[in-house]
């Protein structure tokens, strides 16, 4: 009974230690890349970034009429959801899905004139409980 047991546990750590899942964590800052899935597995919840469905952002050392916006679309639990940053409208980088708010902080790089690679784009992202 004993090696069954022993044998049972240490399946059970490696197990554990094979989990390469990649996660990120609540209340805090993280950063997520194109195509990349991260979990969390105490809040049960899968984040995935789709794409950058539209970037005007007024490039650096410019002079724009519209300072511009960026799209990033997601996918929380497999159902979509857009963020859209927006210098000086921070309520539009906010979203509230199954009780937890997600504010994008940043979307980098910022354009300097020159069309952005899309696997370069990274967001800075903080998902809360409410």
């Amino acid at each position: 009974m004993k090696a069954i047991l022993l044998l049972f546990s240490l399946s059970m750590l490696l197990a554990n230690a094979c989990d390469d899942t990649a996660t990120f964590p609540l209340g805090e800052s993280f950063t997520l890349s194109p195509e990349q899935e991260l979990v969390n597995k105490s809040a049960a919840m899968t984040i995935k970034w789709l794409e950058v469905s539209e970037d005007s952002r007024c490039p650096k050392n410019t002079n724009c009429v519209w300072e511009g916006q960026a799209k990033v679309n997601l996918l929380v639990n497999g159902d979509p959801l857009t963020l859209t940053l927006r210098n000086g409208k921070p309520e539009e980088a906010q979203a509230l899905v199954e009780g937890y708010i997600f504010t994008a902080e940043s979307l980098s790089p910022y354009p300097e004139g020159e069309k952005i690679d899309p696997a370069t784009y990274r967001l800075q992202l903080i998902v809360s409980s409410l």
